[in-house]
C-alpha cells in the first residue's frame, strides 16, 4: 500500500515536471515566435518606408516629366503656329505675285492691241525738230506751242524747222528754255496743230505700258513700246526729275513724248545710258508741265 502511494507521488511529480517543461518550451517558442513576428513587422515597416520614398521620388519625376512635356508641347505648338503663319504669308505672297504677273501680262497684251488704235491720233502731234545739223523730236502741247529738249536746238536757236508726219515744214521760234532741266518751248506762229495733254503723275503706275514716239537716228516718226520702270530717278544734273523706261530711246528720240494708253504725255524722252539697252530716262510730265507754264508766263 505504501509502495503504490510512493509510486503515485513519483508519477505525479514526473507529470508535473513534464508539464512544467512543456510550459517552458511553449513559452520559449512563443517568445521566439513573437520576436520573429516583431522582426517581420519591422522589416515590413522598413519596406513600407522604402516604398513610400520611392513612390515619392517617382511621383516627383513623373511631375517633372509632365512639366517638361507640357513646356515642350507648348514650345512646339508655338513654333508650329509661327511656321504655319510664315507658310501662309509665303503662300499669299506667291499668290499675289502670280496675280500681279498675270495682270501685268494681261495689261501688256491688251496694251499691244490698244496702242495700235491710238498711234494715229498721237503721232499727228509729234514733230521732227531740226536746228542746223542737230535733229531731234518734239510734241505739241497746245495748238501753237511745242516742247523739246534744249540740247536739240542749242546749237542754232535762230534757225529752227519742224516737220510733221504729213511731210510739211514750219518755222518755229524759241520762246524760252531751262538749260538745267534740258527743256525748251517753241512756238509756230498762227499754228493750229493737234496737241497732247500732260498726264497727272499720280495716274502713272510702275509696270504700265507706254510708247516712245520720235525720230531716232533719222528714222522719222518711229514708235517703240516698253513699260515704266521707275518714277523717281536722278540724272547727271543731280536732279530727281526723271522717269525710267525700258522703251528704246536713241539719238533723235530726244524731245519726243513718252505716251500712255490715255493718249497723254507722261514724260519727255531725254537720254539713255550709252551701250546699254532698256535704260532710258525721260523728264516727268509734272516737271515738263511746270517748266512749260513758267516759260509761257514769262514770254
Amino acid at each position: 500500500m505504501r509502495i503504490n502511494q510512493h509510486f503515485l507521488n513519483i508519477s505525479f511529480l514526473v507529470i508535473v515536471a513534464i508539464l512544467i517543461f512543456q510550459g517552458y518550451l511553449l513559452y520559449d517558442l512563443k517568445r521566439d515566435l513573437s520576436n520573429e513576428i516583431d522582426g517581420v513587422e519591422n522589416s515590413l515597416l522598413v519596406l513600407d518606408g522604402k516604398v513610400d520614398s520611392q513612390k515619392t521620388e517617382l511621383d516627383d519625376e513623373i511631375g517633372n516629366l509632365r512639366k517638361e512635356s507640357a513646356a515642350a508641347i507648348k514650345s512646339l505648338g508655338g513654333n508650329i503656329d509661327a511656321l504655319l503663319k510664315e507658310s501662309e504669308k509665303s503662300k499669299r505672297a506667291i499668290e499675289e505675285l502670280s496675280e500681279g504677273l498675270e495682270e501685268l501680262e494681261n495689261v501688256q497684251i491688251q496694251a499691244s492691241k490698244d496702242f495700235s488704235s491710238i498711234i494715229e491720233d498721237v503721232i499727228n502731234s509729234v514733230v521732227v525738230v531740226k536746228a542746223g545739223n542737230s535733229f531731234g523730236s518734239g510734241v505739241f502741247v497746245s495748238p501753237q506751242h511745242l516742247v523739246t529738249n534744249y540740247h536739240v536746238i542749242e546749237s542754232n536757236e535762230e534757225n529752227i524747222i519742224i516737220g510733221t508726219v504729213d511731210n510739211k515744214a514750219f518755222r518755229a521760234d524759241l520762246i524760252g528754255y531751262e538749260s538745267d532741266i534740258d527743256l525748251a518751248v517753241l512756238r509756230v506762229e498762227n499754228g493750229n496743230f493737234p496737241f497732247l495733254e500732260f498726264e497727272d503723275m499720280d495716274n502713272v503706275k510702275i509696270g504700265e505700258s507706254v510708247i516712245a514716239v520720235g525720230s531716232p537716228l533719222g528714222l522719222s516718226f518711229s514708235v517703240t513700246q516698253g513699260i515704266v520702270s521707275s518714277k523717281q530717278r536722278t540724272g547727271p544734273n543731280r536732279l530727281n526729275i526723271y522717269l525710267q523706261t525700258d522703251a528704246p530711246i536713241n539719238p533723235g528720240n530726244s524731245g519726243g513724248p513718252l505716251i500712255n494708253l490715255n493718249k497723254k504725255i507722261i514724260a519727255i524722252n531725254t537720254w539713255k545710258i550709252a551701250n546699254v539697252e532698256g535704260l532710258g530716262f525721260s523728264i516727268r510730265a509734272d516737271v515738263a508741265k511746270d517748266v512749260y507754264e513758267e516759260i509761257l508766263a514769262k514770254s
